[in-house]
This record gives C-alpha cells, structure tokens and sequence, in this order.
C-alpha cells in the first residue's frame, strides 16, 4: 500500500506543472513540511522524482522517463476516477464508454457542486464529429447538456506548451475517465 500522503504528493506534481518548493507544496496539501521532505527522499531515492536547485529552494518533478513512476501515476489515476461519487460517478461512466478519444477528462463544476448547469468533458480525438454526436445524444438522456471541447493529442501538447491556463486548470482539476497511460503520454511530450 502506498500512504496516502505520498499518493496526494505524486497526484499533485503529476497534475500542476509549475515548478514549487517543499513549503509551497506543503501548504497547498496541508501536509506538514518534514512530512513532504521525508516523502520527497524517499522518492528522490527511488528515482521517480527528480529535484533542481533554484537559489536556496529545491523544486521537485515526476520523474516521467521512470517507468515505475509512470505505472504508480496511472493507478493513481484510475483510483480518482473510481472513487467519483453522485452526479459525476453517473456522468463518467457512461462518458468513458465513448470509443473514439484516446484520453477523456471530465471537469468543471460537475466534479464538486451538487448544482451544476452542465457537464464539461475534454475529448482528445481526431474524430470530432463522433464526439458531437455522442454529447448530443447523451445530453437527450441526461437532465444536464455534455459540453465538449474536443482538441487532437497534438494541439494539447501546444496548448499546454503555451501555458494555455484554461487547460492548465483542467489538468490541475480534471479527472481522467479514460486513457490515463495517453495523460502520462502528453505530460512526457511537454517537458
């Protein structure tokens, strides 16, 4: 069993591609400061981050070339999506049997409000039209309409590159219903 606070940690650098220190991380994921050193060397140890000085703060990074790492980040992935609860546990499931996206990301209000007006999805495909007509078809059976953003692999990787905030924050916020080994994927192609 992984502990949870190293589990929160890797999700976090995994999620938030800003470079931080041990303070900020440690504020941000309300874990005491020798706790995230301890976890850090522990993970530094093991290869799966990998740490740069900048002035007197050491700032951490995922280690994606480490395929341990990798394949601890896609279980954590998949645990996110699994432990989805009302509303958002309904709409992923029945988003993340559409076929023809290599990654899906569900966001937005969905995720946290017991009120939302509507659902937000990033489909990554290169089949557009699909992803229409899915939505459209699925906003017929469901009370909330599927709003997409559709965008192929190549443009995310722009986008991200860009620093894009609105992606960024789906990133950050986002939980992958499919294609987590594709998220690990694009995050490679960034750095």
């Amino acid at each position: 069993m992984i502990p949870k606070n190293t589990k929160k940690i890797i999700l976090y650098l995994l999620k938030n591609l800003e470079l931080e220190n041990i303070n900020q991380i440690s504020k941000k994921l309300k874990i005491s400061v020798g706790s995230v050193f301890k976890i850090f060397k522990k993970l530094e140890e093991s290869n799966m981050v990998f740490s740069s000085n900048l002035g007197n703060a050491k700032f951490y990074q995922i280690n994606l070339e480490n395929n341990e790492i990798l394949k601890l980040c896609e279980l954590l992935l998949i645990e996110e999506r699994r432990v989805l609860e009302g509303y958002s546990k309904i709409y992923g499931e029945e988003i993340m049997n559409f076929e023809n996206a290599e990654l899906i990301i569900l966001f937005g209000s969905v995720l946290n409000n017991k009120c939302f007006n509507d659902v937000d999805v990033l489909f990554v495909t290169n089949k557009p039209k699909e992803v229409t007509k899915f939505c459209l078809g699925l906003s017929k059976v469901r009370t909330k309409p599927i709003v997409p953003l559709i965008l192929e692999k190549k443009d995310l990787i722009k986008e991200i590159k860009t620093k894009k905030q609105v992606i960024l924050d789906i990133l950050r916020t986002g939980v992958v219903l499919k294609g987590e080994s594709v998220f690990l994927d694009v995050l490679k192609n960034v750095k």
